[in-house]
């Protein structure tokens, strides 16, 4: 009996974690995709004038360029790793949920 008591608390501990993993994984994704249309404005702003006129050099601008692909880059990698764990974790409740669903009926 007391087997089966570490074994249904191990299973509502792996259900309760299983939801906070869901839960940012899916903060993750709004706020990398967010970040993605709206980044912050902070990011992009590495101005150097070349002369006193405020004429930017052409690799300067590439330069900005290049970093905001690599930026959008990373906002898009982050979000495919915050949808597989939100994946994962929608597997893995279910699973122990089903579990704890059909000791419950026994």
């Amino acid at each position: 009996m007391m087997g089966n008591n570490f074994r249904t608390m191990y299973l509502y501990i792996v259900s309760l974690i299983t939801l906070g993993m869901i839960v940012g994984g899916i903060v993750s994704t709004v706020n990398n995709i967010t970040s993605y249309f709206y980044p912050d404005s902070y990011v992009f702003f590495e101005q150097e004038s070349s002369n006193q006129y405020d004429i930017y050099d052409y690799q300067d601008t590439r330069n900005n360029e290049i970093k905001r692909e690599n930026y959008k880059n990373e906002k898009i990698k982050n979000s495919v790793v915050s949808i597989a764990i939100i994946v994962v974790g929608v597997i893995m409740y279910k699973y122990h949920w089903n579990i704890i669903e059909k000791e419950r009926i026994k």
